[in-house]
């Protein structure tokens, strides 16, 4: 037993010193320091309390009265104090022992037996307080903390989202077969499944998440920071699947499942107890739906999950039946008033749900990876269709095509680009990549790495929105681009006195002063032409020449082209001949 005595005056040391002697307890070593500040620093020096008791004297230099017991339990809590006083005050000590202190012993008083003996009563206590103080907040089987410590930290969490803005989920979980388990095989088997599934729990989670046994085989956790349901379910799938695993009890595997509620703060409810309530609520739906499953308590929610697990099956199953088709929509000269160049727009017509349009199924090709086949389905699809206009006879012109950010973050993506184009046999600088400010702004060696690839082998790169991203100057210089698209929100604005005016005539005297081409997204008005031509841009796209058309609608406006480079071509002859 290892004692620190804190103490500055000489001889009271020695007298309890010589009185722990008398004894001949060889299991006790004394450690005697003057001040707090040498109390704490032995007390820091490691990780577990180093001393099994703190004597401590009130009067020191450096601190005095109930400062010197708040100093000690600042830097250990878990440690137990006996206070050593000159005078026998029922009262103080009554207040000091408030303060949590174990003891209180009068100097001089006492012989080494009854000051031994309350050394020993004091650690016992302290380990009573412990062991209470921890059965409060934790499961004394799992060791997870209990449903009050988690009421506890649920109301903290809650009060952390409403100010920041954030949310936090709720997921109560109930075993499907415990009942079974304890019945057959005992209820050592069932303590000891219970153990297995905390731990599974535990390891399954966040380091800051909460885990928690709120009673029998019922748990909860609590995750702060998921954006929405599609982040829930990836949770909650892997909790499931978890769990699922086989048991090895009590010399049996045992095959147990779970069932699962889940809710959110605050969409769902603002009051932590109605919270748990509707969880609860959402976990006996998921055992009514079959079990070993979850459910979310807000039906909308549980809606809006099985729409996107549907669209995405049709989506899939869409990739496979050629249900996808390319709409151009055309990018005209507006000095010319001829066909310049095209944009690849993809299309779904489903069976079942008709014309779905790209606002709706975009954003789900996105999360569930689809948008990488349809990326490259789409390249596919556009060499075909410059291949069979070249056949036909048709002047072809640039056709461009959006790239999503998973399509482009691929380490060979510039390579299966290439791999088209070579296959196909198209002329490369027939090809044009539109991509966005954020996209390039990612990673911007990577961005830097496949563009200059893609530049190498011909095609054409295009900025996609300019003007709404990062607009970062520096990149302008960096990247080999060939186009900045001016985004339709200030094409839109032309005309109206929004200062939007001022901000496209910006791009169009930057782009011009890196040799950049520009192109208007979204014209469609006169007086939006009249603008972009006076200012210097002359390219542009929008429902004003025409919209989004299959390929059989390009051709008369490819016809129209051809017709005016032969006429183009004759008058430069007839020219040619007279000048000579």
């Amino acid at each position: 037993m290892k004692l620190l005595l804190v103490e500055d005056n000489a001889s009271d040391a020695e007298f309890l010193a010589a009185s722990l002697r008398r004894q001949r307890a060889t299991d006790v070593q004394l450690v005697t320091v003057q001040t707090l500040q040498d109390a704490v620093t032995l007390l820091c020096q490691a990780a577990e309390p180093p001393f099994d008791v703190v004597l401590l004297d009130l009067h020191l230099p450096d601190g005095s009265g109930l400062q010197c017991v708040d100093v000690i339990q600042g830097v250990c809590d878990t440690i137990p104090i006996v206070v050593l006083s000159g005078q026998d005050d029922e009262e103080f000590a009554v207040s000091i022992l408030n303060k949590g202190v174990q003891d209180y012993l009068v100097k001089w008083e006492g012989q080494g037996r009854t000051i031994l003996r309350s050394i020993r009563y004091a650690i016992e206590r302290k380990r009573s307080e412990l062991r209470m103080n921890y059965l409060a907040q934790f499961d004394a089987l799992t060791g997870i903390p209990n449903r009050h410590s988690f009421s506890e930290q649920l109301n903290r969490a809650t009060a952390r989202a409403r100010r920041e803005g954030r949310k936090v989920t709720l997921l109560y979980m109930d075993l499907d077969e415990f009942k079974f388990v304890n019945d057959t095989l005992g209820h050592d088997a069932g303590d000891s499944l219970l153990k297995e599934v905390a731990d599974r729990l535990r390891r399954s989670v966040r380091a800051g998440d909460v885990v928690a046994r709120l009673g029998g085989d019922e748990f909860a956790i609590m995750i702060e920071g998921l954006s929405g349901p599609l982040e829930v379910e990836a949770v909650a799938e892997g909790l499931i699947k978890v769990l699922g695993e086989p048991y090895h009890i009590a010399g049996r595997q045992l095959a147990v499942t779970a069932s699962l509620g889940i809710t959110m703060f605050p969409s769902d409810n603002s009051d932590p107890q109605m919270l748990l309530k509707n969880a609860d609520i959402a976990m006996y739906q998921a055992k009514e739906g079959g079990r070993n499953t979850f459910r979310f308590f807000t039906q909308r929610m549980h809606e809006e999950l099985m729409e996107y697990h549907e669209l995405e099956r049709d989506m899939r199953e869409g990739l496979v039946r050629d249900e996808f088709r390319l709409a151009f929509q055309p990018k005209v000269n507006l000095l010319t008033k001829r066909l310049q160049g095209l944009e690849a727009l993809l299309r779904w017509t489903s069976p079942t749900r008709g014309e779905v349009g790209p606002a709706t199924f975009i954003p789900v090709a996105e999360q569930s990876g689809h948008i990488v086949p349809l990326g490259y389905w789409v390249l596919d699809q556009v060499c075909r269709q410059i291949t069979e206009w070249r056949a036909a006879g048709y002047p072809v012109v640039p056709v461009s095509l959006n790239v999503s950010a998973r399509q482009f973050q691929l380490p060979d993506f510039h390579q299966r680009v290439a791999e088209a184009i070579a296959r196909h046999g198209v002329d490369a600088s027939l090809i044009e990549i539109e991509i966005t400010e954020g996209l390039m702004m990612e990673d911007t060696g990577l961005a830097e790495r496949c563009l200059d690839y893609l530049k190498s082998v011909g095609v054409r790169i295009s900025v996609d929105d300019f003007g709404t991203g990062y607009s970062c100057l520096s990149y302008l210089h960096r990247f080999p681009i060939d186009v900045l698209k001016i985004d339709r929100s200030f094409i839109r604005q032309i005309g109206q006195g929004s200062g939007n005016e001022e901000i496209t005539d910006a791009i169009i005297s930057l782009a011009r002063s890196l040799q950049l081409e520009t192109v208007a997204e979204g014209v469609e008005t006169t007086e939006q032409v009249d603008f972009l031509v006076t200012h210097g841009c002359h390219v542009a796209q929008g429902f004003l020449f025409g919209r989004p058309m299959d390929a059989t609608g390009v051709e008369p406006l490819l016809g129209e082209l051809r017709a005016w480079m032969t006429e183009t071509t004759a008058i430069r002859r007839a020219l040619a001949v007279g000048a000579a």
